[in-house]
C-alpha cells in the first residue's frame, strides 16, 4: 500500500507494517475517480506511536449517480418521468445508503434509524413540479423530512425499467426463464446518429470525447462506432485558420467518417465535446434521428419456461419466486404455459404486445376492468401481481451494482415493502 503523503517508510505513525490490517489494497476503488478520506484505527504495529493512517475511498452522491448511470442511463427515461439526483447536495459524502421502492414513512423512519446519507428509490420522490416544500403538503412532505435529516435522494425509475438488465428482466430471471429478451425493443427516448469527419490520427480522441459525453452506448456495449475512409475537400477563406491547407487554395485531405449514436437528451453535450476534441476550426458534423431499438434495452421481457406447465402450476411458480401479496387472473382458466411475457409495474397497456409475441401468460400489474374483459375474450392469460411486487426486485440489483463499484466503502440496506393494497376475504357468516 502507498505511504501517506509526506510520510516515508519508517516514519512515526505513517507506515503500516507487514501483517497489519492496512495490508489490503484499500485503494481498489480509485478507478472511479473518488477523493479519499482518512480513517484511523488501533495500531497493530509493534512499537508504533499513535494510530495508523488508512486510506478509504470517499464516495459522494455524484459517484453513486454515475455508478447507476453506467447500468441504467438516466437519459433513457420516459419524457414524463423525473429521475436522477432529486434532493440534496451532489458533492455530499455518502457512507450509508437505503434502497427502497418509495419514500414511504417506513423508509424515512429507517433512514433516521440507520443514519442514512442517501435514499435510493425506484419511484421518484418528486414527480410533479412542487411550489413549496412543507411538512403538511402531500406532494412535498417526504422531501421535507429527508432534507431535515440531511438525506439526499436519487431516483431511478423508467431508465431502470428499459435498461438491458432492468426491472422486468430481473423478474424474468427470478422465474428462471430461458432466452430472455425485451418484449418491445428500444428505449422510450429519441436516439440520434452522429457522424463527424475527422483526420484519421484524431478519430480516437474525438470518439473518446463523445463517449465521455454519454455517446456510443448501445445496450451493454460502449464506444460503439463505425468508420470509413475518404477524402475531404475545402477552400479556406482569408479569415480562416485552417488545420491543414492555405487560404484561397483548394485542399484535399484524408479523413475518416466517424459514426456513433447518442440519446437526443445528450446531443448538446455530445456536440460540444466533439467540437472541443476536433482539430478543425469548423468541423463537419451530421445528425440523423433514429427510430426503434437503436440504443438497446426496451420495454418488458419475454422468455420461455424450461418445460411447459399447466396454468395453475405456472402461477404457483410465480407466487413462490416473486412473493406477491396476491395474484389476480384474467383470461382462460386452463392453459398450457411455456412463453411468459412480463412488464413489471403498470403494464396493462402492453398486453397487445404480449399477445403479438405469442405469449401464453402475461405477468404485469395495475390491471383494469377493460383489460380484464379483453383478456377474457382471448387465449392469453393475464396475471396481475400488483404494481410494487414485481418492481421491488430491482432493489437488490441496485445494491449489487453499488457494492461491486464501492465495496465496503458503502453500507447498503434494502427495504422490501409489501403492496399498499390489500385483499379482503370475509370469513364465515356468523350464526344468528
Amino acid at each position: 500500500m502507498r505511504n501517506a503523503p509526506g510520510l516515508t517508510k519508517g516514519s512515526t505513525g505513517g507506515n503500516i507494517g507487514k501483517g497489519a490490517v492496512g495490508k489490503r489494497n484499500l485503494g481498489a476503488h480509485s478507478s472511479v475517480g473518488q477523493s479519499h478520506r482518512l480513517i484511523t484505527g488501533r495500531s497493530l504495529v509493534r512499537g508504533q506511536v499513535g494510530p495508523p493512517t488508512i486510506y478509504m475511498p470517499k464516495v459522494t452522491v455524484s459517484d453513486v449517480y454515475r455508478a447507476l448511470d453506467d447500468h441504467y442511463p438516466f437519459v433513457h427515461r420516459a419524457d414524463w418521468d423525473n429521475v436522477g439526483i432529486l434532493a440534496g447536495d451532489p458533492a455530499a459524502p455518502v457512507r450509508t445508503v437505503l434502497v427502497a421502492l418509495d419514500a414511504t414513512p417506513a423508509a424515512i423512519a429507517l433512514c433516521r434509524r440507520i443514519r442514512a446519507d442517501l435514499l435510493l428509490t425506484h419511484h421518484p420522490v418528486i414527480f410533479s413540479p412542487v411550489k413549496s416544500v412543507r411538512p403538511d403538503s402531500r406532494d412535498s412532505s417526504a422531501v421535507y423530512s429527508l432534507l431535515r435529516l440531511g438525506v439526499a435522494v436519487i431516483s431511478a425509475h423508467t431508465n431502470a425499467d428499459v435498461a438491458p438488465r432492468g426491472v422486468s428482466w430481473i423478474v424474468a430471471r427470478r422465474l428462471g426463464l430461458r432466452g430472455i429478451r425485451p418484449l418491445i425493443p428500444g428505449e422510450p427516448s429519441d436516439a440520434c446518429k452522429l457522424a463527424v469527419f475527422v483526420p484519421p490520427d484524431r478519430a480516437d480522441a474525438v470518439m473518446t470525447a463523445l463517449a465521455e459525453a454519454g455517446g456510443g452506448r448501445i445496450g451493454e456495449y460502449s464506444r460503439c462506432s463505425f468508420r470509413v475512409s475518404g477524402v475531404g475537400a475545402f477552400i479556406p477563406s482569408k479569415a480562416a485558420r485552417p488545420f491543414a491547407g492555405k487560404a484561397g487554395r483548394e485542399e484535399k485531405v484524408d479523413e475518416v467518417r466517424l459514426e456513433s449514436v447518442v440519446a437526443r437528451g445528450l446531443l448538446p453535450k455530445a456536440l460540444a465535446a466533439v467540437r472541443r476534441a476536433h482539430p478543425y476550426e469548423e468541423p463537419a458534423i451530421d445528425v440523423y434521428p433514429l427510430v426503434g431499438g437503436a440504443l438497446g434495452g426496451g420495454v418488458g421481457a419475454i422468455g420461455e419456461l424450461r418445460s411447459p406447465a399447466p396454468l395453475d402450476a405456472a402461477l404457483g411458480h410465480i407466487f413462490r419466486r416473486i412473493r406477491p401479496s396476491w395474484i389476480r387472473l384474467a383470461g382462460p382458466r386452463r392453459r398450457t404455459v411455456r412463453r411468459i411475457a412480463i412488464v413489471a409495474g403498470s403494464g396493462a397497456d402492453f398486453a397487445k404486445a404480449a399477445r403479438e409475441a405469442e405469449a401464453d401468460l402475461y405477468v404485469t400489474g395495475d390491471l383494469k376492468y377493460p383489460h380484464a374483459l379483453e383478456a377474457a375474450e382471448g387465449r392469453m392469460a393475464v396475471a396481475d401481481v400488483g404494481h410494487g411486487s414485481g418492481e421491488r426486485w430491482i432493489l437488490p440489483e441496485f445494491r449489487r451494482v453499488l457494492s461491486e463499484r464501492f465495496g465496503k466503502a458503502l453500507a447498503i440496506r434494502v427495504l422490501m415493502e409489501k403492496e399498499p393494497l390489500r385483499m379482503f376475504r370475509p370469513g364465515p357468516t356468523p350464526h344468528r
